[in-house]
């Protein structure tokens, strides 16, 4: 059965996909969470979260910080706004000059590896080559505010899909990512000009919320952030889609003790902060 959740910040629309999916037994499919504005939080409720996941590292070797998943998809250090247009390429570089570094961490790469730099298969005789799908998407939306567009979706940031025609950002690469569970589980972002605003849509094949989804969304509202600011739009919603969501279940294997009374804490939060 479907769940859809609305709100305004990370942080509340993560309480409230944690709470419906405790309610529909601990998983569900179809979870959809829009959040109104992907660039703020609720310190308190982000507080409680970090003080869970610290709790369980030590523990749970796949257990990562929040700041840490983020990074994944975008790597927030690396972008410094003051540079102004030429962030962009500064954000490239030292990409690419991080990228051995974080392959021996991840043997995969991240996720904003494969938006950066997707692997193009060399013709015979040419060296591989790589082609960055999110310049391309930032540079034809930057092209429509020059030309006084306000509407279009074809920037879109395929994850799964070829980038032959540079309309998506692919991130599962054929014959190389074989896992059925685990990374890449993000398959798809597509970029939509709305009303002079940029939004995002993310598509998950399966999620898990407790590890992953908050600094998932903390991640893609960077790069929504990223993708307006380079362009001159403004910032739209965030939307993201889990094919499969599970909160009690994935492979830490919380208990749901522990998952409800951190959904309990996190109500306390967000009350105490309204």
């Amino acid at each position: 059965m479907a769940i859809f959740v609305e709100r305004e910040n990370v942080s509340t629309a993560w309480v409230e996909g944690l709470d419906r999916l405790l309610a529909a037994g601990g998983e569900a499919v179809n979870l959809t969470v829009v959040i109104g504005d992907p660039t703020t939080e609720t310190p308190a409720i982000r507080a409680v979260v970090d003080a869970f996941i610290d709790e369980r590292r030590r523990e749970r070797r796949k257990v990562e910080r929040v700041s840490t998943v983020a990074n994944t998809i975008f790597p927030e250090s690396l972008y410094i706004e003051r540079l102004g247009e030429a962030a962009e390429a500064h954000l490239y570089e030292m990409e690419r000059r991080g990228r051995a570094v974080n392959r021996r961490r991840n043997s995969y790469g991240t996720y904003f590896e494969r938006m950066v730099a997707w692997p193009v298969w060399p013709s015979k005789g040419k060296a591989a080559e790589t082609f960055n799908q999110l310049d391309q998407a930032v540079t034809r939306l930057r092209g429509l505010r020059e030309r006084g567009v306000h509407r279009g979706n074809q920037f879109e940031i395929g994850l799964a899909a070829p980038a032959e025609h540079g309309i998506a950002m692919p991130v599962v690469v054929p014959g190389r990512d074989t896992l059925t569970m685990g990374f890449p589980c993000l398959s798809h972002v597509s970029l939509s000009l709305h009303d002079g605003a940029v939004h995002m849509t993310a598509i998950y094949r399966n999620h898990d919320f407790i590890k992953r989804a908050y600094g998932n969304y903390v991640g893609l509202g960077r790069l929504l952030r990223f993708v307006a600011q380079q362009s001159g739009w403004p910032i739209g919603e965030l939307e993201c889609v889990s094919a499969s969501a599970e909160a009690v279940r994935g492979g830490a294997g919380f208990a749901r003790g522990a998952v409800t009374e951190l959904l309990e804490a996190c109500r306390l939060a967000e009350k105490e902060a309204s």
